[in-house]
């Protein structure tokens, strides 16, 4: 059974006005519990739009969000719960870190749902546990830590929650190659700690092909494509046309393909490339 089921969204700015602009338009999927999402497209194609109403940030302007199979619009005054449930981390999450001390900031969303005493420090020193953020950091100011840190303790914040979804949007943005790996694991280790089923925007084609189940591709406030990165990634030449990259390795791969060498267009991590490529030369297992 679907945890999030979208029907016929659609999202129209500027109404009645000479800058209409629709944002989302006639867009449906479930996606099931325990399940990585993926979701892609260029600067423009509805994704972040399409997200904030996952939570009720934004309301629909036709169709509907049910979350556990009900209309989160279904009584406006408890959107707040439907927001404790589904968790939306925004871009450049450290910016919005605010608190005193980080133990303060981690525990601000659960202390209103109404969680006190040990319960709640309990919730903080697990979620820390669980994302590595280090014991002696709970007393510090957030803003004494390192960029990556702050990320980390803000990403904490969402997840001491415990949301039945979480909503990453471009969770990886402006970081190095290790900042990104470790925002990755992040994620990684929360969904295999409390089976969340995580969302991400994400313009990296890399972690997509590794870590998502499926994957949403938006082009121009439409859904063009909704399946597995092997499937999304062998489609490499229409998502180039619709201003999309593909992995690297996979890029690589089709170039090997226009040469006449025979091999799958279905490649998208190094692994897989590794594997190919030793069965073709023959290579023995290591």
């Amino acid at each position: 059974m679907a945890i999030l089921e979208v029907k016929g969204l659609s999202h129209t700015y500027g109404g009645n006005t000479p800058f209409i602009n629709d944002a989302v338009k006639d867009v449906s999927f479930s996606i099931e519990k325990g399940e990585i999402i993926g979701i892609i497209g260029h600067t423009g194609s509805g994704k972040s739009t399409l997200v904030q109403h996952l939570n009720g940030l934004l309301k629909p302007t036709d169709g509907t969000v049910l979350l556990d199979n009900e209309d989160i619009w279904k009584n406006p005054r408890e959107i707040r719960k439907v927001r404790s449930q589904v968790g939306l981390v925004f871009q450049y999450p450290e910016y919005q870190l605010f608190e005193e001390t980080v133990f303060a900031d981690i525990a601000f969303g659960p202390k209103n749902m109404g969680l006190e005493g040990d319960e709640l420090k309990n919730r903080v020193i697990e979620t820390c546990k669980m994302i590595g953020v280090k014991p002696e950091y709970l007393e510090k100011s957030p803003f004494d830590l390192s960029g990556g840190e702050k990320r980390r303790v803000a990403i904490a914040g969402v997840m001491a929650m415990r949301p039945k979804v979480i909503v990453f949007d471009e969770p990886t943005a402006g970081l190095d190659p290790k900042g990104r790996e470790n925002v990755m694991q992040i994620i990684k280790s929360y969904r295999e700690a409390t089976d969340a089923t995580v969302v991400i925007i994400s313009h990296s084609m890399e972690d997509m092909a590794l870590l998502a189940d499926r994957v949403i591709v938006m082009n121009k406030g439409e859904l063009v494509m909704f399946d597995t990165p092997e499937k999304v990634f062998s489609s490499g030449e229409k998502l180039l046309e619709i201003g999309l990259n593909v992995p690297i390795v996979t890029r690589v791969f089709y170039e090997l393909k226009k040469l006449g060498v025979n091999v799958p267009q279905d490649v998208f991590t190094v692994e897989r490339a590794v594997e190919v490529l030793c069965e073709i030369r023959g290579c023995k297992d290591a």
